[in-house]
């Protein structure tokens, strides 16, 4: 093992808990600020026996993510996700993840999501329609999610929205009672009953049983849908390769994935094209001599180059998984200093993306960063994570993103209401701070 120099830089911390109390506030201003104070290699401080580093130097993330990634499993803050997503693959280590990877990646290949581009472009031909009846602004961030709610009912369980209430509902408290915990340094213990917990525990009881009723229906019939290909896949001997409860797991994992990740980086992204009406009007020549008119097809997106980069910029100044969390399962050597056994790693990629050593003004938004020659620095750019366990949608979303936004450009011109500043607030993932109205003017 490398010899390891002494204690990494960082700010005062309390004991005990002062690894906790950093990032308290506005959490996105302070890493950018420790991270000009104290480089990409941090000790925030202690929790307990163990130290909590924060990571936003590429080389750092390079080894934790890959060159030594079985040293590191998930963190203390994704595995408070365990009692929504229980067994699904984003929690999963070992054998078991590689074998479940393998098990649900045909869903995620290349060629069938673009079979889908049918479906990304009517939902959104859909939405632009409701728009056309409507007068004044719009809220991007509702339009988005209503957008990617209705794409990944349809794609995952062939199912309409109305039937999918409660699913959307019981998340929703699941996100904001999750937002709040991880605010919060006092807890009581897990057996104390509090009106949070009953909420939590009521919602947890809905999804079981929507995604239960849902799976028994898709047991009967093969319709298609993801839902359907995870339940007919097989094993070793014919027998069925998921349980009842690795179904629900890997169902809700999906879910999650597709359902807020996706909609909160095309409402940034629209909020974005608004506020740059040159860089939306670069973008619409380009749609406009590669699709001349007709329906954007997954095929086409090849011919789009400024819509990729548009949409790789957003996520890089509002990468909507900001930030990744791992544990050190043995002692470790990263960036020349010691990381023991139990440690816990923040590796930010809000922190990486607007450091300026990386992206110089990282502030502004620029797409032309992805269309020169040099490309980013191997680990500077992780919006979908990083290593052998880089988000399995990634395809799916990006390709999902691109048809959207190109059928968006082609219908409708969008100008801000106001200022048109675009701000983000760190919660789970990164949602926008204020509601990003924009007014439609159809072309």
């Amino acid at each position: 093992m490398e010899v390891a120099n002494s204690r990494a830089p960082g700010p005062p911390a309390l004991p005990l808990i002062g690894g906790l109390l950093q990032l308290r506030g506005d959490p996105l201003a302070r890493i950018v600020e420790l991270r000009a104070k104290h480089g990409g290699f941090i000790r925030l401080g202690p929790l307990g026996r163990r130290d909590v580093f924060l990571l936003t130097d590429p080389a750092a993330i390079r080894h934790v993510l890959s060159e030594n990634h079985k040293n590191y499993r998930k963190g203390a803050g994704a595995r408070q996700l365990g009692p929504i997503l229980g067994t699904g693959s984003l929690l999963l280590e070992g054998e078991e993840w590689r074998r479940r990877r393998r098990l649900i990646q045909p869903a995620f290949h290349k060629q069938h999501v673009a079979s889908l581009g049918n479906a990304f472009v009517d939902e959104t031909d859909a939405m632009l329609e409701r728009w056309r009846s409507q007068t004044g602004s719009i809220d991007a961030r509702t339009e988005m999610l209503g957008l990617t709610m209705r794409l990944t009912l349809r794609n995952m369980f062939r199912a309409t929205p109305s039937t999918l209430e409660p699913l959307i509902a019981a998340w929703n408290t699941l996100y904001d009672e999750l937002s709040a915990s991880r605010r919060r340094i006092a807890r009581l213990p897990k057996w104390v009953p509090t009106k949070e917990r009953a909420r939590v525990q009521g919602a947890l009881a809905t999804i079981d049983r929507v995604l239960a009723e849902l799976i028994a229906e898709r047991q009967r019939t093969d319709d298609g849908s993801l839902l359907a290909m995870l339940i007919r896949a097989r094993g070793e001997n014919n027998e069925p390769s998921l349980t009842a409860k690795e179904l629900r797991d890997e169902v809700m994992t999906i879910f999650v994935g597709g359902y807020e990740t996706s909609s909160n980086a095309l409402a940034f992204t629209v909020a974005l094209l608004a506020a740059h009406p040159e860089v939306a009007a670069r973008y619409r020549a380009e749609v406009d001599r590669a699709i001349a008119g007709r329906t954007p097809t997954a095929p086409d997106l090849d011919q789009l180059p400024l819509g990729r980069a548009i949409l790789q910029e957003a996520l890089r100044m509002f990468p909507p998984s900001w930030m990744i969390t791992r544990e050190a399962i043995a002692d470790d050597v990263v960036a020349g200093f010691r990381v023991a056994a139990g440690s816990q790693l923040l590796i930010s990629s809000y922190g990486v993306h607007h450091a300026p050593d990386l992206w110089p003004d990282p502030r502004k938004f620029d797409p032309d960063r992805f269309l020169s020659e040099a490309q980013p620095q191997k680990f500077s750019f992780l919006p979908f994570g990083g290593g052998p366990r880089v988000c399995l949608g990634e395809q799916y979303a990006m390709t999902e993103m691109q048809l959207a936004l190109a059928r968006i450009v082609q219908s409708v011109e969008l100008r801000p209401v106001g200022s048109g500043r675009v701000e983000a607030e760190a919660h789970i993932g990164l949602r926008p701070r204020t509601p990003l109205r924009v007014v439609p003017t159809w072309r």
